[in-house]
């Protein structure tokens, strides 16, 4: 009944997709020319996408990784995930970040964490704690379904500085040189 009770909300209150009601400059920018790409200016490695080893959805999720690592010039990231080694050949073939995958002991030192479905080590994210050093942003997925990834979403917005719901999956920047707020797209 929860996850259902979330959809409805969601997409009620999706209004942020084209930037209607941001007032950040920041998050404005985002949603538009990162989340959006509005204005096509991303490159991605066609080859790679070519070769039909992603579905549609990983596709677009592969592509807004992309995004986001270029446009934060992310120096190291960290990939939790069933796909994390597919996106660290994605991302490598656009970006120059370091990409750790699957290894919680570079969750202290990364930049940029996402945490995919399926990781495999799911009793490790259940005692899972947002370092001292802060990422400058999570990316989670599943962040409504009940699971481990829905708690830590829960329990990491409200550190967060900015939280933007896209209903499968969810980013969190730590940041707090921009404006605080909470946001909800559809990608």
């Amino acid at each position: 009944m929860g996850y259902l009770k979330e959809r409805i909300k969601h997409a009620v209150r999706f209004r942020h997709k084209r930037g209607y009601g941001v007032h950040s400059p920041f998050m404005f920018n985002l949603i538009l020319n990162v989340i959006r790409d509005r204005e096509k200016q991303f490159q991605y490695p066609e080859k790679l996408e070519r070769e039909d080893r992603l579905n549609h959805r990983e596709r677009k999720i592969f592509r807004l990784l992309s995004r986001l690592v270029r446009y934060l010039e992310v120096r190291k990231m960290l990939c939790l995930g069933k796909n994390a080694e597919m996106l660290c050949h994605y991302l490598q073939e656009v970006c120059e970040a370091e990409i750790l995958v699957n290894r919680i002991d570079g969750l202290s030192e990364a930049d940029f964490i996402y945490i995919g479905r399926q990781f495999p080590g799911t009793e490790i994210l259940s005692v899972l704690r947002l370092p001292e050093h802060l990422p400058v942003c999570i990316v989670v997925a599943d962040i409504h379904k009940k699971g481990i990834q829905a708690r830590l979403w829960h329990q990491w917005q409200e550190r967060a500085t900015v939280s933007v719901d896209m209903m499968w999956y969810g980013i969190l920047f730590f940041n707090d040189r921009i404006q605080k707020g909470r946001y909800n797209l559809i990608i």
